[in-house]
């Protein structure tokens, strides 16, 4: 088990024994854990999240993410490749760009996820790779996605699974309400928990 998730779990597991005394139950998703996730559910083509793809004609995708809080968005800064243009056949019409990038979300919880709302493109490193988003978006507003979400309660589950003999099972998770601060995400919230 790496690292993070054991630290993950430490935090779960002392969690599942506070509950039962607890009026309202807290999780603290620390800058480590965030950045986890982000990878592992947003990047998971390859190490690559794809905000555009045509078949792999046409596309925009990011690589090598690193994250951060300010305020109540997300930041998330990364390498952009992309080739942008008209698909013609098995080809695309068009040019190839690449960039560093920033993109932000609003962070916000519904169900068991962590939804990164209102994603915009904050800065991009090369100007003219800046000027290609721009028109395409221009073009097509909808052609990069404006949210994406983290499920919180896979993430516990593999946790709870990864200890393995745990006679404790996670049944449900529901995100009441979070709140973002500089060190961590803290999310409130009711769960259901088993044992055979």
């Amino acid at each position: 088990m790496n690292s993070v998730a054991g630290k993950a779990l430490g935090i779960f597991g002392a969690m599942a024994f506070i509950i039962p005394f607890a009026t309202a139950s807290e999780l603290s998703l620390g800058p480590h854990i965030l950045q986890s996730l982000v990878a592992e559910q947003l990047f998971n083509r390859a190490g690559r999240w794809y905000l555009i793809d045509d078949g792999g004609i046409c596309y925009t995708y990011l690589e090598s993410p690193h994250t951060r809080i300010e305020a109540d968005r997300l930041v998330l800064t990364a390498h952009l490749s992309s080739r942008l243009g008209q698909r013609v056949g098995n080809n695309c019409i068009g040019a190839e760009f690449s960039s560093d990038v920033s993109l932000s979300g609003k962070l916000r919880g519904t169900d068991h996820r962590l939804i990164l709302d209102d994603i915009r493109i904050d800065r991009v490193a090369d100007e003219s790779t800046r000027t290609a988003l721009d028109l395409a978006l221009q073009l097509s507003p909808q052609s990069i996605p404006r949210s994406a979400s983290i499920d919180v309660f896979e993430f516990l589950h593999r946790q709870v699974v990864a200890t393995g003999g745990s006679p404790v099972r996670l049944d449900e998770f529901h995100i009441v309400n979070i709140a973002t601060h500089a060190a961590a995400v803290v999310i409130q919230f009711d769960l259901n928990l088993s044992a055979p």
